[in-house]
């Protein structure tokens, strides 16, 4: 239960990030001292704590990438996120998202990683529909939120 909250957590997040110079919500020095030891040189810290869960979520700009990342109280890297060109997506996603979603357009590729796997948080769409797709190495995808676009709005 605990990955798929990660999950969860990692696909609205990383979604809905903006760099900026707000620190966000304070965190310990300990969780603080986790995020410098795992990614020396971040910028742009911006701590998020989810309550009820022990959980603390930075959104970060490193090596010039917009990266998210996930830890628990004890400093524990949980998992982490970025965007990547869909280019770098593997081939057998690449050739499963164009056979399953030929009809879609690709918008955004997001890499994350946990417990030392790889998947991969794919946004598509058309004219009538935005779907969030999440894809594993071996191809393999499962529909994680599926939405009608609000065509009124383009009258």
């Amino acid at each position: 239960m605990k990955k798929f909250f990660i999950s969860l957590l990692m696909l609205i997040s990383v979604f809905s990030y903006a760099a900026t110079p707000d620190k966000g919500e304070k965190v310990s020095a300990h969780i603080q001292a986790a995020l410098e030891k795992e990614f020396k040189g971040a910028q742009y810290i911006v701590w998020q704590s989810l309550k009820g869960h022990q959980l603390f979520h930075a959104k970060f700009i490193y090596n010039n990438e917009q990266v998210n990342a996930f830890f628990e109280e004890d400093g524990n890297l949980l998992a982490i996120g970025r965007y990547i060109a869909p280019a770098s997506l593997p081939l057998a996603i690449t050739k499963s998202i164009n056979s399953k979603y030929a009809e879609y357009e690709l918008k955004d590729v997001i890499e994350y990683s946990k417990s030392g796997e790889t998947s991969y948080v794919i946004s598509l769409e058309n004219e009538k529909t935005r779907m969030v797709v999440e894809a594993y190495n071996n191809g393999n995808t499962y529909l994680f939120k599926k939405e009608k676009k609000n065509l009124s709005a383009k009258l």
